[in-house]
């Protein structure tokens, strides 16, 4: 069901007025929408979807930006009220890195990937280079391609990730070299990403970084920005090094874009057990398949999915919809993730 937006510019209602508001009118909205006899009352219940709809926006109005794109307003005014009321204790934050806590590009310039930083330092030869673009032109497509099923999909993706991973293993790199090519070539996160982490810590709110990227760049990054903090768990690929420094090969199981779930967490690990009591989730992403991030948290739970479209957006922009909460259409910034972040630490 989709509403036209209108302007809301009285934001000043009490927080906890305006959560009671939500609260009522989705037990309202849901009890009008059962059927009396063979009719159900559809024009009670769309009225009170609109009032969902206005009360989340004076909770967080930049929900109503031309670029904020919600599909079902009553879900969405259903989850924000659940991590609101839950509060800071009960959340954790769960996020891809790539294009999602970074940037996809600054004034149309395209930003580089934890791989593309690997791929433009200057030690490596042309012809490394040369192989990773090929690599990436033949295979990045077909990760878009709303027309390529995830099954057939998955196969390929297990190849290119193979092959650019072999292709590290036999480039004579040494663990220093990492934080080599982080400052010559500087990851750049969102807007806002580094006030959003820091408050997440000063909340002792956990970010559980899911990625298929390069863990030992990721670490450098967030090492480079103060993010090494003890709330932010790393899950991703990782090398492994000689005594010497040199790396060798990437350990355990292959991270990709379409395994990002519990399988991939180590099974030495307690992580979403440990957080068991924090129920409340905000998971961000910009693939469809960062959606799997939050299988292995404990429930019952309550997920709010924002997804970042980046690219190809017209051509995906309805898939996004139907998947995503709420999706951020070429959003550089972490400003919608900050502002519903705020709305929860507000109530503490």
């Amino acid at each position: 069901m989709n509403f036209s937006r209108k302007l809301i510019t009285n934001t000043s209602y009490p927080r906890r007025v305006v959560v009671e508001r939500i609260g009522k009118a989705i037990r309202y909205s849901l009890s009008s929408s059962k059927t009396r006899g063979h009719q159900i009352c559809r024009p009670a219940q769309h009225i009170h979807i609109v009032k969902i709809m206005d009360d989340v926006i004076r909770l967080i109005p930049n929900l109503q930006l031309s670029h904020v794109h919600i599909k079902d307003w009553k879900s969405v005014g259903e989850k924000v009220t659940h991590l609101i009321v839950g509060g800071h204790e009960k959340l954790q934050v769960i996020a891809d890195f790539d294009f999602t806590l970074t940037k996809f590009h600054t004034n149309g310039m395209r930003k580089l990937s934890c791989h593309g930083v690997v791929e433009n330092y200057s030690k490596l030869p042309q012809h490394f280079k040369v192989k990773s673009r090929e690599m990436f032109n033949k295979y990045y497509p077909i990760e878009i391609d709303q027309n390529i099923s995830v099954e057939e999909k998955i196969p390929l993706m297990i190849e290119w990730y193979d092959g650019a991973h072999e292709l590290l293993e036999n480039s004579n790199l040494f663990k220093c070299d990492f934080a080599c090519m982080v400052k010559e070539n500087p990851i750049e996160f969102r807007d806002g990403t580094l006030q959003f982490m820091k408050d997440l810590n000063g909340s002792s709110i956990p970010i559980l970084v899911f990625s298929a990227g390069v863990g030992d760049v990721i670490d450098e990054a967030l090492l480079a920005n103060n993010l090494t903090q003890d709330n932010v768990k790393v899950i991703s690929n990782y090398m492994t090094f000689n005594a010497e420094g040199k790396l060798v090969k990437f350990t355990g199981k292959l991270i990709h874009m379409y395994n990002k779930n519990e399988s991939s967490v180590p099974h030495s690990s307690t992580y979403f057990q440990d957080l068991s009591h924090r129920h409340n989730v905000i998971l961000m992403g910009d693939s469809l398949g960062d959606l799997q991030m939050s299988k292995g948290v404990e429930p019952p739970s309550t997920i709010l999915t924002i997804g970042f479209l980046n690219d190809k957006i017209e051509e995906r922009l309805e898939k996004y919809k139907e998947e995503f909460d709420i999706v951020l259409v070429d959003d550089q910034t972490m400003n919608i993730p900050d502002s519903i972040l705020r709305s929860v630490l507000a109530t503490n």
